[in-house]
């Protein structure tokens, strides 16, 4: 099912996307005979597979998930055409516009692990630096995904738009 979102999305499966993981991870768990082809998991039965597009001004950001949890996220910087049909330079997307965007889509969404992992991996793209800053994006988005898992009810967890929009 992701391999057809893909398709529709950017004209081809991309290559280390999470069609191509999750279609390498089903071909080797077939072959140990933990599931059936064509097998499909409650979460997909149930919430499908999910491809969106946002556009932000000089980009589209896209994002993919199964069962309501984000699997990757890519960003495509928006062709600006000048007159006469000559495709004009465009600056590439910052990671803040990225996160901004990110919390327009999902931002009443609980945060989770995968969130938290995301904002590191741009907070350390940004900073440049592997450790984590105290009181920053990244240790603000873990705390709240630590809160949320020990947290059964949906409306006392934390969304990401309490932790992107500080």
């Amino acid at each position: 099912m992701m391999q057809s979102a893909e398709t529709m999305v950017f004209g081809q499966t991309q290559k280390g996307g999470p069609a191509a993981a999750m279609q390498s991870a089903a071909t080797f768990n077939e072959r140990a005979g933990l599931v059936a082809h064509r097998q499909a998991t409650d979460a997909v039965s149930s919430e499908g597979v999910m491809v969106s597009e946002t556009d932000i001004p000089g980009a589209r950001i896209i994002t993919e998930s199964v069962g309501g949890q984000v699997l990757g996220q890519f960003v495509q910087p928006a062709p600006v055409h000048g007159g006469g049909g000559v495709v004009a330079a465009q600056n590439a997307i910052t990671i803040g516009e990225a996160l901004e965007a990110t919390g327009r889509t999902s931002g009443d969404r609980p945060v989770d692990q995968s969130d938290a992992a995301a904002i590191q991996a741009a907070e350390t793209r940004a900073t440049g630096s592997s450790v984590t800053v105290p009181g920053g994006l990244a240790a603000t988005a873990q705390s709240a995904a630590t809160h949320n898992a020990a947290t059964d009810r949906d409306e006392e967890k934390i969304k990401l738009n309490d932790v992107l929009w500080v």
